[in-house]
């Protein structure tokens, strides 16, 4: 429990500390600085509870980075709201989509070393897989379209049957051609670097070409490339429905997805989490997330240059006047200025992850659930709880 240090108790200090003959001044300096540290840790709390009472969220966390490298992390709400089992610092979520965040940045390690070309057609690396002609689009696409989400390919998860399917058989270990099959028979949206819609689709295939390209398992790259070095350790690939420290997570997604209220039940997943993939595919303590922001808008994994490239929004990626899209980043506006980011939904859960160029900040934050009430956007949330720190 964070606490605040109150005017009383600093009478008492200072009277202490005039006993001890340490001078006045630098006694208030020292003094005065713990007292703004503990008053910050003691709004983030408080904010972050308040948020998850206004909106009736069953828990959340949220973690923040300053520019010196300082990390604070916090915890409220509940885990498991049956059983009144509170929410802490240990407990993972799904982090959803910010996990293309990670396939993005090995990829461009890949481009980087001279084994991938942005500018070359997707298909030329996987002739051998015929299927994919089945794909609209697929032989216009570039390995940038992909990144950019300007391919034009239909999101695979807007096929009812493929909700159908997980509910039927929850356990089903997922290939290729097991998820992309559901965009087979769908429109493209656009022409091919025409236009502008986020897919997961687009990252599937970067999935495979990160394979194609590596000769090895997707999540064996990220771990050997991403994760080790930069020593994660509360990050773990979703590729099973028993995720450690997963908090209960609830749903009130629309019949359409055919998803349960109560998305885990003694400690398992409803379905097998591996479908998801490179369209996101991890599992996260906000601790992690803050730190991969701040690693990942720092250009840790890669040149400056390439950071340029995430963070400009690319020729068909100015979406409104309060965010943008470039190449693996969203770009917002923030009431606190710009922000660098992506957020993330599975059933049950929802994300984001965010990083602040002008003060160099990182936060994270998540909640166990994937509605709720109000239209506050996890973004809006965010700029809520850091009302204490600008």
């Amino acid at each position: 429990m964070l606490k605040c240090l109150h005017y009383s108790q600093l009478t008492q200090l200072n009277r202490a500390m005039k006993k001890k003959y340490i001078s006045l001044p630098l006694f208030f300096i020292l003094v005065f600085s713990f007292y703004i540290d503990g008053f910050s840790q003691c709004t983030y709390q408080h904010k972050l509870d308040s948020i998850v009472q206004l909106l009736d969220m069953p828990g959340a966390k949220f973690s923040i980075i300053y520019q010196d490298g300082r990390q604070e992390n916090y915890a409220t709400g509940y885990s498991d709201s049956i059983r009144k089992e509170r929410m802490n610092l240990q407990h993972v979520m799904f982090s959803g989509s910010i996990g293309k965040t990670y396939a993005a940045a090995v990829l461009y390690q890949l481009v980087e070393e001279g084994k991938v070309d942005l500018k070359e057609k997707f298909f030329n690396y996987c002739k051998g897989e015929c299927w994919l002609s089945k794909l609209p689009n697929i032989g216009d696409i570039t390995v940038e379209m992909l990144l950019q989400h300007t391919s034009g390919l239909p999101r695979y998860i807007e096929n009812e049957q493929l909700w159908i399917d997980i509910k039927n058989n929850p356990d089903k270990v997922w290939s290729y051609k097991d998820r992309l099959q559901y965009a087979f028979d769908m429109e493209a949206v656009h022409k091919a670097g025409e236009g502008w819609a986020y897919s997961d689709t687009n990252y599937l295939l970067i999935g495979m070409l990160i394979e194609k390209v590596t000769g090895m398992d997707y999540y064996e790259v990220v771990n050997a490339r991403i994760l080790a070095p930069l020593d994660f350790k509360e990050t773990y690939g979703a590729t099973r429905r028993d995720v450690p420290r997963l908090p209960i997570g609830y749903s009130g997604l629309e019949d359409f997805f055919h998803m349960p209220k109560q998305m885990v039940v003694e400690g398992r997943y409803a379905f097998n989490p591996q479908m998801e993939w490179t369209g996101g595919g991890y599992a996260s303590t906000t601790s992690d997330l803050a730190k991969w922001a701040k690693f990942y808008y720092e250009a840790l994994p890669f040149s400056n240059e390439t950071l340029q490239k995430i963070v400009t929004p690319n020729p068909h990626g100015v979406l409104s006047e309060y965010d943008s899209y470039g190449m693996g980043s969203f770009i917002f506006k923030s009431a606190h200025g710009k922000a660098y980011g992506h957020t993330g939904f599975v059933p049950g859960f929802r994300s984001i992850f965010l990083y602040y160029p002008e003060q160099k900040i990182a936060v994270a934050f998540q909640t166990n659930c994937d509605t709720y009430k109000g239209k506050m956007t996890l973004l809006h949330c965010v700029d809520e709880i850091l009302k204490a720190e600008f």
